[in-house]
């Protein structure tokens, strides 16, 4: 049973705005929308979209976007999960200054390489304070 919809606004109402978990905790923020059109003409939101590559490409930075986007799917080459990067609308419950969705940060993939860059790169330069002696 799908629920009645409410007339939003993508620019205003959606993009760039905050996401947060079911426990508030900041996990990116709205980088571009998916849309679906229904017989009728109505056009609805479908999924919220946030992550690696997402934001370049909707800015036409798309070499890069498409770069990014490839380097997340490598580091989860054996994820069979849904698209990280994908938020169904159905998970959003409150949308507002930030948009808050029934699911936990960790399991959203917005920041899996900026984790991946620091435990495989950052972490490993000498003299760093995490270094192992």
């Amino acid at each position: 049973m799908s629920r009645p919809g409410r007339v939003l606004h993508a620019t205003l109402d959606l993009l760039d705005r905050q996401i947060l978990d079911r426990h508030a905790v900041p996990c990116g923020n709205v980088d571009d929308v998916e849309l679906a059109v229904h017989p009728d003409g109505r056009v609805a939101v479908t999924a919220l979209l946030s992550g690696p590559g997402i934001l370049a490409y909707r800015l036409g930075h798309r070499r890069l976007g498409h770069w990014l986007q490839r380097a997340d799917r490598r580091l989860h080459a054996d994820d069979d999960q849904r698209d990280r990067c994908r938020i169904p609308m159905e998970l959003a419950y409150e949308i507002g200054p930030a948009i808050r969705v029934a699911v936990d940060a960790d399991d959203l993939g917005a920041h899996d390489l900026e984790r991946w860059t620091r435990d495989q790169i950052i972490d490993r330069i000498p003299g760093d304070r995490h270094a192992p002696e």
